[in-house]
């Protein structure tokens, strides 16, 4: 691959449309103090692929709530403004890309696993530090979206899999660089500022792979590089346990606990292996929150 191809990746993403309206009305809505649940009602109503998104959404055990939820206005009341914001943007994101047709329709269902998965490990990651497990969740759930839009530019040449097919690969970014001349989470960056997506969802995108380079919002990446890990682990085969999760975290990512702690994330020696227990336990139980974000 040649500087060429990395123009025209650049030219894919300033020629994609924007999001959904629904999104644009949301994030304006949730960043204005003075508006309230009647706004944000107003600002969703429209869409109703959407509305049956939240109010499923508010009804399953993922996100807790005492009782059903049985209208649109009382699933807003009950999530509150952010959680429907990152609802509504990961949701959105799951339908930006086309329908993709042959192999790669196998391979984009296969990715959405992997992403769903990172997802479900940042939230246990997220709620073990008592940050926002559900917003960590959703920048899990879109963490890789430079891939699909590379695979959408390059459909017969982008390994869109090849982490999930070599696990000990994880992530080298000479390589893709040397055969794109630019990479995955580059070209995410890029595409969630050209969405106007929020800071921390572009740190989490942009920099999952170096996050001690992000200039803000660190402890975003910082987590979603290690969600990435324990999502690939889970989707491998020859990983067995924790003992494996932790010898991996010990070969690979050495330096992974000290720059944590800089960052006021301390954690023991043991916690990958336990945050791999735990996604192992929950994974398949939250099968069903997948089939409402793909949903159309």
């Amino acid at each position: 691959m040649t500087p060429r191809h990395q123009r025209s990746i650049h030219i894919r993403i300033d020629s994609l449309p924007a999001l959904p309206a629904t999104v644009s009305r949301v994030m304006a809505v949730t960043a204005d103090p003075e508006c309230g649940i009647s706004d944000l009602m107003r600002a969703i109503q429209p869409d109703q692929s959407m509305c049956s998104a939240l109010l499923q959404l508010a009804n399953s055990a993922f996100f807790g709530l005492p009782s059903q939820v049985g209208s649109l206005d009382r699933a807003l009341v009950v999530l509150g403004q952010e959680e429907v914001k990152n609802i509504v943007i990961g949701k959105a994101l799951f339908a930006a890309f086309p329908k993709m047709s042959g192999s790669n329709r196998e391979k984009l269902g296969l990715f959405w696993e992997h992403s769903f998965t990172c997802g479900l490990a940042a939230k246990i990651i997220a709620d073990h530090f008592h940050l926002s497990g559900n917003e960590f969740f959703i920048a899990g759930l879109i963490h890789d979206i430079g891939r699909l839009a590379m695979l959408m530019e390059f459909p017969h040449d982008y390994p869109l899999l090849q982490e999930l097919a070599d696990p000990n690969h994880f992530h080298n970014p000479g390589q893709e660089q040397l055969q794109f001349a630019t990479s995955h989470d580059v070209v995410g960056r890029q595409l969630a500022e050209h969405w106007r997506l929020p800071g921390q969802l572009v740190a989490a995108i942009g920099y999952h792979h170096n996050p001690e380079v992000a200039p803000a919002h660190r402890r975003y990446p910082l987590i979603m590089q290690v969600a990435d890990i324990l999502s690939l682990l889970y989707c491998c085969a020859d990983i067995s346990g924790p003992w494996d999760a932790e010898k991996i975290f010990a070969d690979f990512l050495p330096e992974t606990q000290p720059l944590w702690a800089r960052h006021g994330l301390y954690w023991q020696s043991g916690e990958p292996g336990n945050w791999f227990s735990a996604l192992q336990e929950q994974r398949e139980k939250k099968e069903d929150i997948l089939r409402i974000f793909v949903a159309s």
